[in-house]
């Protein structure tokens, strides 16, 4: 009630969005270790919508891959709050190359 003469009259005069630019050399340096065969992996605490954005802007996630399988948010490492066995964790990040929400302690379990 006491806020009410602030909700009348109301007129939206803009939105602003903002992202951090990609740095400099990253798309070609993802591209050229993917020539040298080498798997290039992003752990990152974004979410993952924002996250995949990322990975198709820097070239680790191309046009062809499929995001339910390349992209996972790291909920699914510790699907009841302990993390997965190592035989499923092998298979998950074997073919997994954006890891969404992940925590400190996610990103040791990733690279063990």
């Amino acid at each position: 009630q006491k806020f009410e003469a602030c909700r009348k009259n109301l007129r939206l005069v803009g939105l602003v969005a903002s992202i951090d630019p990609d740095r400099d050399g990253v798309p070609e340096s993802v591209l050229a270790a993917r020539e040298a065969g080498i798997r290039v992996v992003m752990i990152t605490g974004d979410y993952l919508k924002t996250a995949i954005a990322i990975a198709r802007n820097v070239n680790i996630l191309q046009a062809q891959d499929d995001e339910a399988i390349s992209a996972v948010d790291c909920a699914r490492l510790r699907p009841d709050g302990k993390y997965l066995p190592n035989e499923q964790m092998d298979l998950l990040t074997s073919s997994v190359r954006v890891f969404a929400r992940a925590k400190p302690e996610d990103k040791l379990e990733i690279v063990k």
